[in-house]
């Protein structure tokens, strides 16, 4: 059984892609904060958090992200979210976060809009 919980895939010199399988929540918050913060201090200004294989995201997981998206947008880029599933989607709306969050609909639309064609 595979035990990775988070990846990370650069696409080019500013733009990666940051992908949580299955759960983001109080066990691998924190990983998801480190990952961030160190491909933000690399220098990586669009993060892409791919949800495509997000099954359950506690507030924990909401925060992981939250608390490091100014640091994103401060120095010119994003987090960009996408293929984010219904159920996911449906939890960011009731905590009132999908106009705060940067949403698309599928990888392909988030490299577009991070300036990378894919």
């Amino acid at each position: 059984m595979e035990d990775k919980k988070i990846s990370k895939t650069a696409v080019n010199d500013t733009t990666v892609i940051v992908k949580p399988f299955k759960t983001l929540d109080n066990n691998n918050a924190h990983e998801m904060v480190d990952i961030i913060t160190a491909v933000q201090e690399e220098g990586y200004k669009m993060i892409i958090v791919d949800m495509s294989d997000l099954e359950f995201l506690s507030s924990a997981g909401v925060g992981s992200i939250l608390g490091t998206i100014e640091n994103s947008r401060e120095a010119g880029g994003d987090i960009i979210l996408c293929s984010v599933p219904d159920s996911i989607n449906h939890i960011l709306e009731v905590l009132d976060l999908t106009d705060y969050l940067t949403i698309r609909e599928s990888k392909d639309m988030a490299l577009n809009l991070a300036g990378t064609a894919n």
